[in-house]
Parts: C-alpha cells; sequence; structure tokens
C-alpha cells in the first residue's frame, strides 16, 4: 500500500494525545466532585452518568479523526492497466542563442523575452510533444520530442549564449537539425517554431526551408527585437558598459531582419509574428496556425494507474462519527432531563481543530539577515541555498530576495540578473514585483552613469519595467508615481542634451595628451637602446657613443647643422629639465609616425594623409628599418637614443657608429685612386656589411590564416 499525501499521516500523532487530555479531564472532574460533594450524596448525584458510554463515546470520535487522517493521506493498493492511444502535433522550438540576443531592446533582454514566450506556448499546447533546439553558429538538440512540458520548460530557462561554443547565427543549420530529428515520413503534423532577431550570418536558410517544406515540415519565425535594433552588451564586465565590437573596432548594432524571416516562413506556407509583450503572440500563433494543422497518432502505450481507496478509511471514519454521537452518556431515567451535550462541545471543537495540517512556520535562510539589515549575509545565504537547491519549487523566490539584498549593496548589476530570473515565475504577483524591482534597479543604476546615452538608456529601460507591473497591477500607485518620476527625469535629461553644447577640448587637455605621448617616445627611446646594445655587443657607455659621434662630424668636417628629417640631440642635463610640450604638428614632424596605442587601449583605424601623418617620407628624412613595417596594428619601432645618425649610411634605428667604421672609411678614401678594381679591404668591408643588415632584418609576424566570420 502506498499513500499519495504521506505527510498527513503526521497528524496521527494528535490522536494519543488527545486521549491523554480526557484521561487527565476524567480525574480532575473526579476529584473536584468528591471536594464540593460529599460521600453520602456522591451515589445519587452520579447515578445518571455512564462512565463507560462516556468513554465509548469520545474513543469512537477518536477512531473517526484516525480514519478522516489516512483518508486524507489517499492510500492507494492495486493498479489498473490502460492502453492510451495520443494524438497530437510534433513541435520543435529554435531558440537562436547567439551574443545577439543579448540586446535589451526587447526587457528584459531578447533570450529572457524568448524563454517567457517558450512558457507561454507550452501552456497553450494540449498533449502535443515538443523538443528544444539551441542554435547559434552551430545547432544542437538540447531535448528531444517529448509530453513532459515541465523537463521542456528547465530546458528553456538553462539556455544561454555560452551553450554553444560557435558565434553567429545560422538558421539553416538549426532547420536541418530539426527535420532530422523529426525523420523522413511526412505525415502533417511537424511544425518548426523559430525564435531569433533573423540577422543570419551563415547558410543560406530560404533554400533549405524549401527542402524542410518537402519532407513535410511547417515552419513558423518568431521576431525578437525591433527594426530599429540595439547595442549588445557585454556579460560580466562589472558595472561599465562595454558592447560588443566587429574586427575594425566599430560598435555593432543588432537588428531585427523582418524580411528574412517571412521569406523562410512562407516558403514553407507558414506565418511570421513579431514577439510582443504578454502571452497574446503564443496564444496568437497557436490558434492562427498550430491549431489548424492535421494531428496525428504520437504513439500509443500501455499506461499503469494505482488504484485510489481513499473511501474505505473516509466511509469508516463517518461511520464512527455517527455513534459517536448516537450514545448517550446518561442512564434511562423516568424523569426527562435534557442531555448535557453542551460539555461535548469543546472537546469536539478541538478535535475538528486538529484536523487541519499545522503550518510549520520557519524563517527561509536569508530572511532575518535581510530584516536585521545585514545584507551581506542575506545575498550569500540565498545564492549558498540556490547552489544547494537548483532544481527547487522555491528558485524564482529565491532569486527574488538574492536580488533585494543586492539592490541593498548598490550591486544593480546583481541585482538585474536575479530580478530577471525571479521573472520566469509564473507566479503573477512576483512578476509584478520583480518588474517594479528591476525599474527601481535600472533607475538606480542609471543615476550612476555619467555619460548621458548609458543613462537614458537604462531610465528607458525601467520605463518599460513599471509599464509591464501595471499591466498585471493596474492599481499599483508606487509603480505609477515611479513611472512619472522617470518620466521627467528623461525628458529634463533630454533638454539638457539639446541646450548643451558639444565640449571641445581644453588646452589643458591637449597639454596632458602631449606630457603622455612624451613619456612614451621617451620609454620607446630606452627599450630600443637596450635592444640594440645586447644585439651588437656593445658594452659602451652612452656617453661614449655620444662622444664617437662628436669624433666623427669633426672628422668629416660636418658643421653643427642638424640633417632634414633628424631630431636634435639634447643633453642628458636638458632632458632632467621640464619643457613645454610640443603641438601635434610638431609631434608628428619630430617621430616621424604615429606611436602605436598602449597595452588597454582601444585601437583606432590608420588616420589618412593629412590627420598628422605624411603619406610618404621626404628624400631627407632618411630610411624605415625593417622592423617599421607597414602594417597600420604594427608598432613602429622609435629610435633608441636621440643621437643623430651621419647621412648617406643605412642603419637600424639608434645605432651608433664605432671605430671601426672611422677606420673603414679612411681604407676607403685610400683605396679610391685604384678605379675600377676592388681592395682586399673593400671586398672584406663589403662582406661585413652584409652580414651585419642580415643580422638586422627583423622578419614580419605571419598570422596563422583562419575562419572570419561574425560571432555575434
Amino acid at each position: 500500500m502506498t499513500f499519495g499525501a504521506p505527510e498527513w499521516l503526521w497528524a496521527l500523532l494528535a490522536v494519543p494525545v488527545l486521549a491523554a487530555l480526557f484521561v487527565l479531564a476524567e480525574r480532575r472532574g473526579a476529584a473536584r466532585l468528591q471536594q464540593f460533594v460529599s460521600a453520602r450524596l456522591l451515589p445519587q448525584l452520579g447515578a445518571t452518568v455512564n462512565r463507560f458510554r462516556r468513554t465509548l463515546r469520545f474513543a469512537l470520535l477518536l477512531l473517526g479523526i484516525a480514519l478522516a487522517i489516512v483518508s486524507l493521506a489517499q492510500p492507494r493498493w492495486g493498479y489498473t492497466y490502460e492502453e492510451v492511444k495520443r494524438k497530437g502535433l510534433d513541435l520543435i522550438v529554435a531558440v537562436d542563442t547567439s551574443r545577439s540576443m543579448l540586446a535589451n531592446d526587447v526587457p528584459p533582454n531578447r533570450l529572457q523575452r524568448v524563454k517567457l514566450a517558450g512558457q507561454d506556448l507550452f501552456n497553450e499546447l494540449r498533449g502535443d510533444r515538443v523538443g528544444v533546439i539551441a542554435f547559434a553558429g552551430r545547432a544542437f538538440l538540447q531535448a528531444p520530442l517529448t509530453i513532459d512540458y515541465n523537463a521542456a520548460v528547465e530546458t528553456l530557462r538553462e539556455l544561454d549564449t555560452e551553450i554553444i561554443p560557435e558565434g553567429g547565427t545560422n538558421i539553416a543549420e538549426a532547420i536541418t537539425v530539426a527535420v532530422r530529428t523529426f525523420g523522413k515520413s511526412a505525415v502533417g503534423n511537424r511544425a518548426l517554431i523559430i525564435f531569433t532577431d533573423g540577422e543570419e550570418l551563415a547558410g543560406d536558410a530560404v533554400k533549405v526551408a524549401r527542402n524542410a517544406a518537402d519532407a513535410g515540415v511547417r515552419i513558423f519565425t518568431v521576431g525578437v527585437g525591433t527594426p530599429e535594433g540595439s547595442l549588445i552588451p557585454l556579460p560580466g564586465q562589472g558595472s561599465g558598459t562595454a558592447f560588443v565590437k566587429d574586427r575594425s573596432g566599430q560598435v555593432v548594432k543588432s537588428k531585427l531582419d523582418e524580411t528574412r524571416l517571412r521569406e523562410i516562413a512562407e516558403a514553407t506556407s507558414g506565418t511570421y509574428l513579431p514577439l510582443g509583450s504578454g502571452p497574446a503572440t503564443m496564444r496568437q500563433l497557436y490558434a492562427d496556425g498550430l491549431s489548424r494543422m492535421q494531428a496525428g497518432d504520437i504513439d500509443t502505450r500501455t499506461s499503469r494507474q494505482p488504484i485510489e481507496r481513499y473511501q474505505w478509511p473516509l466511509g469508516a471514519a463517518i461511520l464512527a462519527l455517527i455513534a459517536s454521537l448516537l450514545i448517550s452518556e446518561r442512564r434511562a431515567s423516568p424523569r426527562r432531563t435534557r442531555p448535557a451535550a453542551a460539555k461535548s462541545k469543546p472537546v469536539a471543537v478541538a478535535a475538528l481543530l486538529l484536523l487541519a495540517p499545522t503550518a510549520a512556520w520557519a524563517a527561509a535562510p536569508g530572511i532575518n539577515e535581510y530584516r536585521e539589515g545585514r545584507y551581506a549575509e542575506s545575498l550569500h545565504q540565498f545564492q549558498q541555498k540556490l547552489q544547494e537547491h537548483p532544481q527547487s519549487r522555491a528558485t524564482d523566490k529565491l532569486q527574488f530576495g538574492a536580488g533585494a539584498a543586492a539592490y541593498k549593496l548598490k550591486d544593480y548589476n546583481k541585482a538585474l540578473e536575479s530580478f530577471s530570473q525571479a521573472l520566469l515565475s509564473p507566479d503573477r504577483q512576483l512578476q509584478s514585483l520583480s518588474h517594479y524591482n528591476l525599474g527601481n534597479t535600472l533607475y538606480q543604476r542609471g543615476e550612476q552613469q555619467k555619460a548621458a546615452e548609458p543613462k537614458l538608456q537604462d531610465w528607458t529601460n525601467a520605463l518599460q519595467h513599471y509599464e509591464q507591473t501595471l499591466k498585471i497591477d493596474p492599481e499599483n500607485k508606487e509603480a505609477q508615481e515611479n513611472h512619472e518620476f522617470v518620466s521627467r527625469k528623461i525628458e529634463e535629461l533630454k533638454q539638457q542634451q539639446e541646450q548643451q553644447p558639444t565640449p571641445s577640448p581644453s588646452p589643458q587637455d591637449k597639454q596632458d595628451k602631449q606630457d603622455k605621448q612624451d613619456k612614451k617616445d621617451e620609454q620607446k627611446d630606452k627599450q630600443q637602446q637596450q635592444q640594440d646594445q645586447s644585439g651588437t655587443g656593445d658594452s659602451s657607455k652612452p656617453d661614449e657613443g655620444q662622444d664617437q659621434s662628436q669624433k666623427q662630424k669633426e672628422g668629416d668636417g660636418q658643421s653643427d647643422q642638424q640633417q632634414p628629417g633628424q631630431s636634435p640631440s639634447p643633453s642628458p642635463q636638458n632632458k632632467s629639465e621640464p619643457s613645454p610640450s610640443p603641438s601635434p604638428a610638431e609631434q608628428d614632424s619630430r617621430t616621424g609616425a604615429s606611436p602605436s596605442p598602449s597595452p588597454g587601449e582601444q585601437e583606432q583605424p590608420s588616420p589618412t594623409p593629412g590627420e598628422g601623418e605624411q603619406p610618404s617620407p621626404s628624400p631627407g628624412e632618411g630610411e624605415q628599418s625593417e622592423g617599421s613595417g607597414d602594417d597600420p596594428s604594427a608598432s613602429p619601432s622609435p629610435p633608441a637614443s636621440p643621437t643623430p645618425r651621419p647621412t648617406g649610411e643605412v642603419k637600424g634605428a639608434g645605432e651608433e657608429q664605432t671605430d671601426q667604421q672611422q677606420q673603414d672609411a679612411a681604407e676607403a678614401e685610400a683605396a679610391a685612386e685604384q678605379e675600377g678594381q676592388m681592395s682586399p679591404q673593400q671586398a672584406e668591408r663589403l662582406l661585413r656589411a652584409m652580414r651585419d643588415e642580415e643580422a638586422r632584418v627583423q622578419l614580419d609576424e605571419r598570422r596563422p590564416a583562419r575562419r572570419v566570420y561574425n560571432d555575434w
């Protein structure tokens, strides 16, 4: 024998307690009667009461209570076997899990809205089999065809943008996986429902949809998002506002492609619907599309059902209670007296009260800490409970509590995540409270934003959540007041944006930017100097290199006038003294190339000629070394030291002439008289120069070729 609700059996513990109370009451009654009545009059006064009947009556009452409790526990024994034939549709729900589904043009975001719409669709189904497919750059079956709607809902809740390892949007492969799941037979009862924004980045979905129509599959497309589109926020970026960018560094704006989705649906005689707010869209999809399809035999199976036996203990309980009411406690007497039924009334009322289940009120973990103002401990308790029981029925309420604690701690991103999870609850009241708290959280996060655009975006989303709250609970005065308040704040912000002129960079900002550039150039000079010293094996100090350069200049008869394209060589004393930063034009003429961005800064496109760089160097500016390259992303190699190089000599940046080079120049002048012939010294010097040039060549790093695709 089994019980359908065994928790009711705990109420049987009240039966022996009532029996003990009855015995105690009888003893106290007899003792009090002996105190007020003498022993001589006691037989006369107590002759009309039959104690055996009183005890039997109360025993029947307790028996009836016990049998009623057993009946409430739903006793079952034995089974019945039935052959059940199921008819219905085979439906597969394909959900786009690419990063573009994180766009929040549909609150709270596109993916969360699809999860809610999927639950609304499953609520409309009656006996149909459902499956779930997740797709991005690839498509995978997440839940096979089943009639267990709870399992399908849990699968939908677990979907996120990290479930598919390859980014992008490949609707064609999702259709192919669905057709393979249905099988080859075409019975006309198979439908594929695609939730996506329509930005297909790979494959030809229209062509694949025509092949699916030949296999008997009808496709219904549901557009998620807005034609205006929205930016795609990056998850896990803290309180900042980072967005997805393409390979060129431009921010990606995801838009709804309704034309492509209509073509896919019409190729299979299906329909296209834009996803709105609330369950109205799913009702329309079921009424206008799915309900008109021909239902087929899904499966035939033998079902074993337990037999409910609650009637027997319930009938026995009723008989015991009736018998207890028919038994009289008094003896038969010629004098008709009114039975004292009022004395048994309190006992009966107490017995009836024991039939009701006693609710064990225990404070949920985190509630007490929240009420006492210990919000960090409260958040920890809620999160620990969610980790220990991820499939609990109270998950939505625990998420709501975690969001409230995070809101008090001003961790608004965590609060937004928790309140969004609480929206998945089927409880309408909890949905209303979650929308209301999401509006408050978005407003507070907008208050922390310094830029106007993200502040306006958060406040606009907060308005949408207040509107959702008022749709569920139109009499919510707090939501109405907050809606009006945020609307006024948005109008004030827009007026400030219209009145406030675009700020131009101040001279102080230009000065700071130029100082940073000078520091970068000086750091690059030091790094290149160290590389040249280690590569050439020159252990001489920078002062000695400067002395040699000075000697070379004096021996060649050069003047102190600076060569074109060379920067003046300040002395170490001048370096230590602060000097005004040059203008951007002077900086460009001195360095000859724009420095590469430092780590952590966003890369910018290469400037066009006229924006600070010259299209090509003039003949007097010298030649670039092999390490500079033409790649705009590669960093140009700055000179290791500011010492000018002698003209007419091709050298690496920062390389200095040695005594050996001076000796070679003298030998070349001595041997210049022998025209048409190469002396041994000239040949040896030529070979040595070729080896030195080969040692200074820096090979360009080749990037491995790989397939390029858009991962949003």
